[in-house]
């Protein structure tokens, strides 16, 4: 088995996939002895099945097994990603709690979680070891983690705003270059005035996370497609786009044939009455009909592809955040789906995928200066750094005050994958594979009218032997 994995391996990075029966056949001509003449003789093929080397497989006795799982014979063949077994786990799933009652008491609890998931992060930080509770700071050098209230700036340029723990609040003053926003938890050094109750801050530290450092290449040749935003329903979705990715994947050949999952991350359909004569751009004006209809192009599918699915505000549940899973008249329609809450992680093959459709970009493009809808990358390195998917509470991303704040990063992700404003980014953040994944509907009248044109038909494929990440278009 072992060196059944060398031979996949090294054929991979020759850019070459091959079907069992021609493992089989190379491991009977002499395993990794025969590969150079292999390589040589079929290396410009790309994929190799039985019936490429059908001529060289002898009848039985003469020394070589036969072989009856070849195309010649009337079975089609198998891609790679067929052979393997799903490695499929649920991380978080917000839907599995979803009781409040919106009242005050609720809030102060949901906001106390977030303190409290954050806080042990933020202690653990050097500067931040002998940290103590605001109600026992003392004159002098002080360090203290807290939540961001009442956020201004000064007439001299300096930031002003409160601190708040559990046991007080203090002011603070920071002439620092650091973005901060509220309702963040952040730890801080500094100079404190007891008589003024006022902190004089040195250093701002955040939660943000580490490298992620082990090997995460896999043995299997397995990979997971990212997409979002297909919007299903509207005049302006890319269909001959869309059949094209499918039929892609359904061919299963080249790098088809190692995926093994595929990721949509919010707004499966454009809905209903999402916003102002949205009746006018939809081609099908019932949602149920919609999601039929997106269930009826996954069906085409094949069947060892695992489709794993999130709303987005789009959706039919409602827009505030965390979003459940959808209901279950929808999610029966789809077969080999898996329908999680917005936002969710699972593990694909111990690959850790924070899966998030992205509401708060707006916000942070407004709050985060000096950047743009093109540079969703530097927003989702600023979720890292906070380690929560929607810093700010209020603004543009209503937020449902559960007993815990699931939008906390306290996991930290291999992969962060957000989609929502229709644009197409990839980057490494501190070995992090960050994808903005790209959409299926071409500009809206609303986007024409905002100046905005967005980045469809992208679709990033994450390789779990490579772990590499590489794009392919529609």
């Amino acid at each position: 088995m072992d060196e059944e994995k060398a031979i996949l391996s090294e054929l991979f990075e020759h850019d070459i996939l091959v079907s069992p029966e021609v493992v089989r056949y190379i491991m009977d001509k002499g395993g990794r002895r025969y590969l150079g003449e292999f390589i040589e003789k079929y290396g410009s093929y790309g994929y190799i099945d039985g019936s490429d080397i059908a001529s060289e497989i002898k009848s039985p006795g003469s020394g070589a097994v036969q072989n009856h799982e070849l195309r010649s014979s009337g079975v089609s063949k198998r891609p790679p990603a067929a052979e393997y077994d799903w490695d499929y786990k649920v991380i978080m799933d917000a839907s599995m709690n979803m009781k409040a009652t919106g009242g005050t008491e609720d809030f102060h609890r949901l906001f106390v979680n977030r303190y409290e998931k954050l806080y042990p992060i933020l202690r653990s930080r050097g500067a931040l070891r002998d940290a103590r509770a605001i109600d026992r700071l003392e004159n002098g050098a002080v360090a203290v983690i807290g939540m961001v209230n009442d956020l201004r700036r000064t007439n001299t340029g300096k930031l002003l705003f409160e601190l708040e723990d559990p046991a007080g609040t203090i002011t603070c003053f920071y002439s620092g270059s650091e973005v901060i926003l509220n309702d963040e938890v952040i730890g801080v050094t500094g100079n404190y005035k007891k008589s003024r109750n006022t902190l004089y801050v040195k250093e701002v530290v955040f939660p943000e996370v580490g490298w992620v450092t082990k090997n995460r290449k896999i043995k299997e040749m397995i990979s997971a497609a990212i997409i979002s935003d297909t919007h299903v329903g509207s005049k302006t979705f890319l269909e001959k786009r869309w059949l094209k990715f499918i039929k892609w994947l359904k061919e299963g050949e080249g790098e088809a044939g190692i995926i093994k999952y595929l990721i949509i991350a919010g707004d499966l359909v454009d809905g209903i009455g999402v916003y102002p004569h949205q009746e006018e751009e939809l081609e099908i004006l019932d949602i149920f009909e919609q999601y039929q209809k997106l269930a009826e192009y996954l069906s085409e599918l094949p069947d060892y592809i695992k489709v794993i699915t999130i709303p987005g505000n789009h959706d039919m549940v409602r827009n505030a955040e965390p979003q459940p899973v959808l209901p279950k008249e929808i999610r029966d329609m789809f077969t080999n789906t898996e329908f999680l809450s917005n936002p969710a992680m699972v593990s694909l093959h111990g690959y850790k995928f924070l899966v998030y459709h992205g509401a708060s970009l707006n916000n942070l493009v407004e709050l985060i200066p000096g950047v743009d809808y093109q540079q969703t990358g530097k927003m989702m390195k600023y979720m890292l750094k906070v380690r929560h998917l929607s810093p700010v509470y209020g603004e543009k991303v209503p937020i449902v005050p559960l007993p815990e704040d699931y939008l906390v990063i306290d996991t930290v992700p291999d992969v962060l994958v957000t989609g929502h404003v229709h644009t197409f980014s990839y980057e490494i953040h501190k070995s992090i594979h960050l994808i903005n994944a790209s959409t299926w509907q071409e500009q809206t009248k609303y986007q024409k009218m905002m100046n905005f044109n967005p980045d469809p038909g992208k679709v990033a494929v994450i390789d779990f032997s490579r772990d590499e990440v590489f794009v392919k278009e529609f």
